[in-house]
């Protein structure tokens, strides 16, 4: 997330306002099975699945692993620190799980926003001798030998796929949508900077507004009315069944977060896609009593915070640092229905271990599946 930090009033100030409505409309198919319902024109609905809460979970953590049940694909870094994206196979152990073998896939390369399309894995890239950054894919299967292929070259960044399509936004910031081959390059949304937009229906977008200090934003795209839904500096955003968790900036020049509570559905009751442009109103969400990392995800019942413990969520408004953490140093980068994986880190702050996690909180504390040096 960028650096800039604004006042954070505990009321959210939701003003609906009118935006330049020079954006080309593109269709964008809705992969949500909850999806948002327009009822009358006026009111909508959503509702998340634990594995579309893991999906946006994974997103906001740069997608920096995917598992398709057999094979986990990802980076791995050698001695130096340097990452190269690989495919790691799966056997059962005495745990439960542990990595089989490992077979590379492009070395010197930092890979992140992993997403599968048919055959074929698509991922955004950083080569890490140039610095140069690209979309790429390649072909998924086991031992296929394929040279990865590379669809879009320059500054990009926020890659997602919806409908088959390629999502992500270009070096200024603008969101941009192509095929799964790389061709019909279109713009989507061209008049703001943009960071971490996510779809929740083929007509809602949410993101980052940069010009707005990095609060969040919700774009109406057949009409252009755009909300703000949440004031001041947001970090992270997650969808879980109708609830809009948000980690907000704590104050200027901190990356401590409250963490907030919206229901999007009782939200959206009151969005007016027609109103007047001058129409506003004010909401109150529901705010932890004490600050967390900057970055969390959810799985199920339970939430992970940047180098916090994972704790159930119901009991989020009483997490701080103090009782998340423990001495707990490793940090969350993936979460899915059978495993949590974090980073460990030495006194240098080069990675020196994966490590798998059971998805469920324990009340005897963390299990460990497996720890892959």
């Amino acid at each position: 997330m960028k650096k800039k930090l604004a006042f954070l009033p505990f009321v959210l100030l939701l003003t609906l306002v009118v935006t330049a409505c020079g954006v080309k409309k593109v269709p964008v198919s809705s992969i949500i099975s909850g999806e948002i319902r327009n009822q009358a024109g006026r009111s909508f609905e959503v509702s998340y699945s634990d594995e579309e809460t893991r999906a946006m979970s994974n997103y906001m953590m740069e997608g920096r692993f995917l598992h398709n049940g057999k094979t986990l694909y990802g980076s791995r870094h050698d001695e130096s620190g340097t990452p190269y994206l690989c495919r790691m196979k799966f056997t059962a152990g005495e745990k439960g799980m542990y990595v089989r073998e490992t077979e590379p896939l492009k070395s010197h390369t930092d890979a992140k926003y992993l997403n599968l399309i048919g055959d074929y894995l698509y991922y955004l890239q950083t080569d890490c001798l140039t610095g140069e950054t690209a979309i790429a894919r390649v072909v998924a299967a086991e031992g296929s030998g394929a040279e990865p292929e590379i669809l879009y070259t320059g500054p990009c960044d926020f890659l997602n796929v919806r409908g088959g399509r390629l999502y992500f936004t270009d070096a200024s910031n603008h969101l941009l949508s192509m095929a799964s081959d790389g061709s019909d390059l279109q713009t989507v949304l061209s008049d703001k900077e943009i960071y971490y937009p996510w779809f929740l229906s083929d007509d809602l977008l949410l993101f980052q507004d940069d010009a707005d200090g990095e609060s969040l934003h919700m774009r109406y795209f057949p009409t252009g009315f755009e909300l703000r839904v949440a004031s001041g500096r947001v970090c992270c955003f997650v969808v879980r069944d109708s609830e809009l968790w948000i980690a907000r900036a704590e104050d200027a020049g901190s990356e401590r977060c409250r963490l907030c509570r919206l229901d999007l559905n009782t939200f959206l009751s009151g969005f007016d896609p027609t109103a007047r442009p001058d129409a506003s109103f004010q909401f109150r969400t529901e705010e932890s009593a004490e600050a967390i990392g900057p970055l969390f995800s959810i799985n199920g019942s339970h939430i992970n915070a940047s180098n916090y413990r994972m704790a159930e969520l119901e009991d989020w408004r009483g997490l701080s640092d103090d009782a998340w953490q423990n001495g707990f140093k490793a940090a969350c980068q993936y979460v899915s229905k059978d495993f949590e994986i974090f980073y460990d880190y030495n006194d240098e702050g080069l990675i020196t271990d994966m490590l798998f996690y059971e998805p469920a909180v324990k009340r005897s504390g963390f299990i460990e599946i497996y720890r892959y040096s």
